[in-house]
Formats: C-alpha cells, structure tokens, sequence
C-alpha cells in the first residue's frame, strides 16, 4: 500500500504542466509587446511581470523583456 501511494505521489509530480508555463510565457511576451507600443508604461509593466525591487525599472522591465525578445 506504501509502495502505491508513493508511486503515485511521484508520478503527479514528476508529471509536466506545459499548460501553465506556455500560459506565463504568452502572458509575458503580451505585457512586452503593449510596453514597447507604450501603450502601459515601466511601472505597470513591471506589476504585472511581478519585477520587485528599486532602481529604473524602465531598465528591468526592458532587460526582462529583451529575453522573450
């Protein structure tokens, strides 16, 4: 019974969720591509992408952004 229990445990999760981070990679490059048409500016970008911390974020936002680039 502790043998089932165990390999089913590691089954779920060891399993993929593709779903979840194909969703995050196509939320990213969304919030890049309204940031670049200025249509949010650094600040709201950088809410949205969940960058934390001070300095420029225009700066963060565009080194997080140049790699989905």
């Amino acid at each position: 019974m502790n043998l089932f229990f165990l390999l089913t445990l590691s089954f779920f999760l060891v399993s993929p969720t593709p779903a979840n981070s194909d969703e995050r990679i196509y939320d990213t490059k969304n919030i890049c591509g309204r940031y670049y048409a200025a249509e949010i500016n650094a600040g709201e970008s950088a809410r949205l992408l969940g960058l934390k911390g001070s300095g420029r974020v225009g700066s963060r936002v565009e080194q997080y952004c140049n790699f989905f680039r």
